[in-house]
């Protein structure tokens, strides 16, 4: 018993030292480990004109949950990718570890994340801050700068500070081979075998040389000849630089895509987090890498930014290689021309847009689902025949029966797909490997599965009237002496659906946070039935979320006394499941942590639901259960959001024709209304009306 008692024991120790210690740095940071195959042989960490991307057997894992599993990478020079797959399967990991060099990527190109430029210098301006994305072009700068303080603007002026100048050249030196011994070291991590023992050689020799060049007197080492090739060198790589054309290439970025001219001048410190990404994105197209990663490029745009994004793209992009994230499905189609479906832990292609890969996929499931009844009938027809001679060869002893009988099983035995996907007649030498039968099975893909989102009908209010009523209402920000909202009028009925449209900075958050009460207008008023429960969700709702809690500790600490499986059953509803209401928040994708902040709102079965940009970071498929919950909601919406696909669907979709008075008055309060210098009008033409006004003036603007 005393052994039992003290295994007891110290079981018991272990497990309160584990509840006791603090989180250790690998639970705060992810883990990531990514392979690729590597060979001695291998192509891709060669220097060639190739700007094509082809890697076989790559792997992703992250705190040891597999993302990718033995995919095939691939990307063409030139082309426009769509990115695609629901939230949490790895979309942003798998870009992180391209542009990171995590993954063993082509060293002859130069790969960009949107997600690298997010350190922004505070005491520049925001034109300086993108002009100096282009690292080569800024250090080019830098080097003719220290140069042109001595020589002035000709280099073959002579220097009466011989000293200064071979102290100027010789920090030159030393800045180049520093980014020659970090090319190196890059080099050697990458190849293997023979080439990468020489590559790791090559790094210890250029690591030796740099630190013997550290150690050089700057007066001995830099000889005449030397310096007159580094001045020219400098003065040369600075004529190549059109600084005025630099300067109109940013200002056209940052203008198209929202900034005012105030603020591309302006300071970055003063800017929110919202412009800050749109200052990401601008470095990100000013800078024009080979490839270019954007994930989620639409979040914080308004439409006019987003037009205007999308006909750059089109139409200013040449040659470069572009891969997209986006669940704005109508800007997805109207860019990219090929689609990346990362879904089951591979990669597929398909040559064409989301739209096409869509009824492509549908086509493909109708078709091989009819075979597969096809087969399904032959398969029984066949057996019922076997099985028919069989008891006929017994009862009459026919042998010849029982040859029928093995020449149906050969038959049974070659039912399959008849042709492959292509379109070619299956031959058996079209299908490697080892198999039991003698064609391929058809299997018809299941489609993704995206669970259902539900929302909660609010209790009846007992009253028909507008739930809220803004009369003649005005806002002013305390240090400002302008109205941001004028004048407005605004009634909101218990079934309306009311979406306000217009650019970033016209007043539509503004005008929200005074209906549900944030804020209270400066002038006239704004009525809320006294019971009303309003589920607000706000561009800073994500924001608002602790990540440091889990999804279940997040939901206690807003509503104490719940159990875990009460949490647990809510999270259900927004689809949010298993073992994700236990991980961290920080480690959730951007599409989880919006269903986390929704399902925060709808624990109140609110009367109102205000939604302001709710589809930001929202896959496809969930965007897709949204709209479907949203239109059996029997509350009242107020939307604003600049998904034209998600508005349209909500808006203008088709309504069903029910037999209560009580829902006669649903399409009657189903409206647009545009937000315009501060005022409130009603827009009678529709969504695509509204885009195609938009449009003319961006391309205007081009």
């Amino acid at each position: 018993m005393s052994s039992i008692e003290a295994r007891r024991t110290k079981r018991a120790q272990k497990k309160a030292a584990t509840a006791a210690s603090p989180s250790s740095p690998a639970e705060v940071e992810s883990k990531i480990v990514a392979t690729s195959q590597q060979s001695r042989f291998h192509r891709e960490t060669l220097l060639t004109s190739s700007k094509d991307i082809d890697m076989h057997t790559v792997n992703i894992t992250v705190n040891n949950l597999d993302l990718l599993v033995d995919a095939h990478l691939r990307l063409k020079e030139g082309v426009r990718y769509g990115l695609v797959g629901q939230n949490g399967v790895g979309k942003t990991m798998l870009m992180k570890c391209m542009a990171d060099n995590i993954l063993a990527m082509p060293s002859n190109l130069s790969i960009l994340h949107i997600a690298q430029l997010e350190t922004f210098d505070e005491s520049t301006t925001v034109l300086n801050e993108v002009l100096g994305s282009d690292k080569a072009c800024m250090n080019a700068l830098r080097e003719y700068e220290a140069l042109h303080t001595i020589l002035g603007d000709t280099p073959q002026s002579a220097s009466s500070n011989t000293a200064q100048l071979n102290t100027a050249l010789h920090k030159i030196n030393v800045s180049r081979m520093e980014m020659r011994v970090i090319a190196a070291q890059q080099l050697a991590l990458k190849r293997s075998g023979t080439r990468g023992h020489d590559a790791r050689q090559a790094q210890l020799a250029i690591e030796t040389e740099f630190a013997l060049l550290k150690t050089q007197d700057p007066q001995v080492y830099i000889t005449p000849d030397m310096a007159g090739d580094l001045i020219t060198d400098v003065f040369d790589k600075f004529a190549l630089i059109d600084l005025d054309g630099r300067k109109a290439k940013a200002r056209k970025i940052l203008r198209g895509l929202g900034f005012e001219e105030a603020q591309v001048d302006g300071r970055v410190q003063i800017l929110s987090g919202g412009w800050r990404m749109q200052i990401a994105l601008a470095k990100a197209l000013f800078v024009g890498p080979d490839i270019l990663l954007l994930d989620e490029p639409t979040n914080h745009l308004d439409l006019p930014a987003i037009l205007w994004l999308q006909e750059y793209l089109i139409n200013e992009t040449a040659g470069l290689t572009l891969v997209v994230v986006a669940h704005d499905r109508a800007f997805l189609n109207a860019v990219t021309t090929e689609t990346i479906i990362l879904r089951d832990k591979t990669l597929k292609y398909h040559a064409g847009s989301f739209a096409d890969y869509e009824s492509t996929s549908e086509e493909q499931r109708v078709r091989k689902q009819a075979l597969l009844d096809i087969q399904a009938k032959k398969r029984a027809k066949i057996v019922a025949s076997m099985q028919h001679n069989v008891q006929q060869a017994r009862a009459t002893g026919d042998d010849k029966r029982l040859g029928q009988v093995a020449s149906r099983k050969k038959k049974l035995d070659r039912l399959g797909m008849e042709k492959t996907e292509d379109g070619k007649r299956f031959k058996i030498s079209y299908w490697a490997g080892y198999h039991n039968s003698a064609r391929e099975e058809i299997e018809v893909d299941k489609g993704v599965r995206t669970v259902p989102i539900k929302i909660p009908d609010p209790p009846p209010l007992r009253y028909h009237g507008s739930v809220f009523t803004v009369k003649n209402a005005s806002f002013r920000y305390p240090a400002s002496s302008r109205d941001v909202i004028k004048d407005v009028s605004l009634d909101v009925g218990p079934h309306a659906r009311i979406a306000l449209l217009g650019p970033n900075g016209c007043g539509k958050t503004t005008l929200l946070n005074m209906m549900v009460g944030v804020t209270q207008p400066t002038a006239g008023e704004v009525y809320r039935h006294p019971s009303l429960r309003i589920g607000y969700f706000s561009q800073h709702a994500v924001d608002q979320l602790t990540l440091t809690h889990t999804p279940i500790e997040e939901m206690r600490s807003r509503y104490a006394g719940l159990s875990e499986q009460e949490c647990r059953a809510h999270f259900g509803t927004v689809g949010v499941s298993g073992n994700t209401v236990l991980r961290k928040i920080t480690d959730l994708s951007g599409g989880q942590r919006n269903r986390v902040a929704l399902a925060m709102i709808l624990y109140d079965a609110p009367h109102v639901l205000v939604l302001d940009e709710i589809t930001n970071h929202l896959d496809m498929g969930t965007v897709d259960r949204l709209v479907e919950a949203l239109e059996g909601f029997e509350g009242a919406l107020v939307l604003v959001s600049h998904d034209v696909w998600f508005m349209k669907q909500l808006m203008e979709g088709e309504e069903e024709d029910g037999d209560d008075d009580d829902d006669s008055n649903v399409k009657e309060e189903r409206a647009f209304y545009v937000v315009r210098g501060g005022a409130v009008s009603r827009w009678e033409k529709g969504m695509d009306a509204y885009v195609e006004a938009v449009m003319k003036k961006v391309k205007k603007s081009i």
